[in-house]
């Protein structure tokens, strides 16, 4: 049974700012459980090398082979260890993942973070992680593959819309702004 009563989704293209969202939530003291996380431990768990192609194959066959909201089940899996009433999800990609947390949490908003391909590209560069791509290419495949299973279509009906592109303290306020009326906490 879970104690979780509500939640808050983030999504975006690579290097939108989810990740802005998910810090923000933590320095509030929400858990965050970041979707991506569930494919990196299995890319780990094969050990098989952490790039965009890898984390990319290995997210589609998960998919292929357990259906399309099985990373959401896996965190959900995870939300029966949270005691408060209030968790923030990072990085839902399609309806069917959103659809298995509503069916799991009395309460879900998603929030899409939004930023043109040309500033989330140059995010990405600079961001240095593992999965992040370097090539226009590979960034373009990369989103290519977001939208595939679905992303687009879950930005476009999210509850909540933040364009991206100016100064990260920007996203930080308003993400705090939102984190403080959904959750109903006082600063």
């Amino acid at each position: 049974m879970l104690h979780v009563k509500k939640a808050l989704i983030f999504c975006g293209m690579p290097g939108s700012g989810k990740s802005i969202g998910a810090t923000v939530a933590k320095d509030l003291g929400i858990p965050v459980f970041v979707m991506g996380d569930v494919v990196r431990e299995e890319v780990t768990r094969r050990r098989i090398p952490h790039n965009p192609q890898t984390l990319g194959q290995v997210m589609i066959e998960l998919r292929e082979k357990f259906g399309p909201a099985v990373i959401a089940q896996r965190v959900i899996e995870t939300l029966s260890k949270v005691t408060g009433p209030s968790v923030v999800i990072d990085g839902a990609r399609s309806e069917a993942e959103v659809q298995a947390f509503k069916e799991a949490i009395d309460h879900v908003q998603v929030v899409a973070v939004h930023a043109a391909p040309k500033i989330r590209y140059k995010r990405l560069r600079q961001r240095g992680r593992d999965d992040d791509s370097l090539t226009d290419d590979i960034l373009f495949e990369r989103d290519s593959r977001e939208l595939d299973i679905g992303l687009g279509r879950l930005i476009a009906q999210a509850d909540i819309m933040i364009v991206n592109e100016g100064e990260p303290e920007d996203l930080q306020s308003q993400i705090r702004h939102i984190l403080t009326e959904v959750f109903e906490l006082t600063q």
